[in-house]
């Protein structure tokens, strides 16, 4: 009987293993966007984790700094397989993309223009396969909560919509084609920060002294993000330091309200901790006995990704001054070769970055030797993994201390309406990229928001009307993008 349920523990961990390696190959549209796409995978169609582990794990990853998906897959391996799951969930989510980037930087120069094409006519397909699941996840974020009552549908409404309002404008500027910086346009990381404030400071108690403070600071805040007058910079920062002090203040108000913290013991963490170092140190040691800049370039790496909130956007302008401003990498590799390429690949662009600038340096160091190039590309992986799921697996500890706290009841609550507000932003984020990658190529406009549709509305039929699980979606996703861009091409 035992034998059979190894058997078993072993099928499924290989299953979600091959899940999570199918999603870091598809995993078009930055991290935010592989939220649904990891859910489904792992929540709804193996049942490995619960729901309410898996909101945990999203809350988590999207407080701490470093790469989203690679840090809710952490958290997945964990839940379900202990330290060996946590890592190897960690790997197959990470290493397609970071593969990709740089096999993609090693044949560069001999690289046929064609291979490219037919990868950016394939991300406007799975641009789109993603979109759906996006939908997908507003969609079941409403009706859960109207399950459980008209009035808490009616906040998860307000809640969703309020956040994409706040978030959409770029989106918005993108596909119209407007220059020009929307009036206001919040980041998540920004929209989940006043978020946080909000409950930490009101603890959802919304009486006229409540509204009135976490009001006034947060429209402040916003206005200080939308227009230009006097002192902006030191109201804004101003409005920060006061949100922050009374957030703390509020978490101290609901702990000696609430009692003690949950007692765990920090063993188990402790393990993940030096787990990841491990991994790190043995992935790494060859590109550290090469020398050179390997070690500085380690440090930084590991600076930059701790650094790393706000996104894979904001990682690169982090990326340009830890690198190109100290001299490891040629601004014209970095904005030249690896930008172009991890805007383009799938998987997370902190992997991607850290890894490309690991084989550039590698390269460059080595005089040409790709062998090197590829030791510190891999070193740079390490370094990029390590950090995101070492400072995951500390967070989480801490988070599990107190997550009886009533205060974190209610994050956990309301992490999903959100979450829902800044997925639909990523949507129409989607379509814009889909439009200039289509412009790229020659085509118009209107044909690439066409083939966008078309996409789009055929994984909702497959979705809702035919029942068809992720991988049916995904190849006729890539099935008909081929056929519609190549055709258009021909016609261009």
């Amino acid at each position: 009987m035992k034998e059979k349920e190894n058997k078993k523990s072993f099928k499924s961990e290989f299953g979600m293993m091959l899940a999570l390696l199918k999603i870091g190959f598809i995993g078009f549209g930055g991290g935010s966007a592989l939220i649904p796409v990891i859910e489904k995978e792992v929540v709804e169609e193996r049942g490995l984790v619960t729901e309410e582990e898996f909101d945990k794990d999203v809350l988590v990853a999207s407080i701490t700094p470093g790469a989203l998906p690679m840090e809710i897959s952490t958290g997945l391996g964990k839940r379900a397989y202990g330290v060996g799951g946590m890592i190897a969930s960690a790997l197959m989510l990470a290493f397609p993309g970071a593969l990709i980037t740089v096999a993609m930087l090693v044949a560069m120069s001999r690289l046929h223009s064609g291979i490219l094409t037919q990868i950016e006519i394939l991300s406007i397909g799975i641009s789109a396969f993603i979109a759906c699941l996006l939908t997908e996840y507003s969609r079941k974020t409403l009706a859960e909560a109207r399950a459980e009552s008209k009035g808490r549908w009616k906040r998860a409404v307000v809640i969703l919509a309020g956040v994409f309002l706040l978030t959409c404008g770029k989106a918005i500027y993108g596909i119209l084609g407007l220059e020009g910086t929307p009036l206001v346009h919040l980041s998540t990381l920004q929209v989940l920060g006043v978020s946080m404030f909000g409950i930490l400071y009101t603890h959802c108690k919304f009486n006229p002294k409540n509204l009135a403070i976490s009001g006034g600071l947060i429209l402040g805040y916003i206005a200080c993000l939308s227009f230009d007058f006097p002192y902006e910079q030191y109201i804004c920062n101003g409005l920060k330091f006061a949100m922050i002090i009374l957030a703390v203040w509020g978490l101290v108000r609901s702990i000696l309200e609430d009692g003690q913290k949950k007692k765990v013991s920090p063993k188990k963490m402790l393990q993940e901790e030096a787990a990841w170092i491990l991994f790190f140190v043995v992935l790494s040691v060859p590109a550290i006995l090469y020398g050179g800049n390997v070690p500085e370039f380690l440090g930084q790496g590991f600076l930059s990704s701790i650094l790393s909130f706000g996104g894979g956007d904001a990682y690169l302008s982090v990326a340009d001054g830890m690198f190109v401003n100290s001299g490891i990498i040629e601004k014209a590799d970095f904005y030249g070769h690896l930008v172009p390429l991890v805007n383009l690949l799938p998987g997370s662009i902190l992997c991607k970055t850290l890894s490309g600038i690991g084989y550039l340096l590698g390269f460059e160091m080595s005089s040409g030797n790709i062998l090197t190039g590829c030791l510190v590309a891999l070193a740079g992986f390490a370094c990029s993994v390590m950090a995101s799921g070492g400072v995951f697996c500390l967070v989480a500890y801490i988070y599990e201390c107190f997550e009886s706290l009533r205060v974190f009841r209610l994050l956990s609550r309301w992490i999903r309406p959100i979450i829902a507000g800044t997925l639909l932003t990523v949507m129409l984020s989607l379509f814009a990229q889909n439009i200039s990658t289509g412009t790229k190529l020659g085509l118009q406009v209107f044909v690439s928001l066409g083939i966008t549709a078309v996409i789009y509305g055929m994984n909702l039929v497959l979705l809702y009307v035919l029942k068809k699980k992720n991988g049916m979606l995904i190849f006729c996703s890539i099935a008909a993008t081929l056929i519609l861009g190549n055709v258009e091409l021909m016609l261009v």
